[in-house]
């Protein structure tokens, strides 16, 4: 449990006060979705990636290490980045709530505010080249 508080420490995101566990990324967080930290990002004017990933999904778990080296190789501290579970053993009601709010259809769905408004909404499977791609475009 330390060493992961240690790793938080070390890359900053404990300081901005993100609570989500860090998947990937410094200084470009890729995060567990929590309302807290999705309405903290949204207040501070971050660009947001939403990954909605179910556990089920085997083009979502082909595509997760893809999506968190993608974020590792980022360096943009305006960007944060947040894997929203959908419709699976781990979705909690605020991310039901989110996924209704942007009418998800289905997983595998990302989705890119800018300025709290959706920019891009794509579900098809991106490597890290893509979200590189997209995100650099912030």
């Amino acid at each position: 449990e330390n060493k992961m508080m240690d790793k938080k420490d070390q890359d900053g995101v404990m300081k901005e006060g993100y609570s989500g566990q860090l998947l990937a990324g410094n200084p470009t967080p890729y995060l567990t979705f929590t309302k807290a930290d999705y309405q903290k990002a949204l207040k501070e004017g971050k660009v947001i990636f939403l990954d909605f990933y179910a556990n089920w999904c085997p083009v979502c778990r082909a595509e997760a290490p893809e999506i968190q080296s993608g974020f590792d190789m980022l360096d943009n501290d305006q960007i944060v980045g947040f894997r929203v579970n959908f419709n699976d053993s781990e979705t909690d009601g605020d991310e039901k709530a989110l996924a209704k709010e942007m009418d998800i259809p289905e997983q595998n769905t990302k989705v890119i505010l800018q300025n709290g408004k959706v920019v891009l909404q794509a579900g098809n499977t991106w490597d890290k080249n893509k979200l590189i791609e997209e995100l650099s475009k912030f």
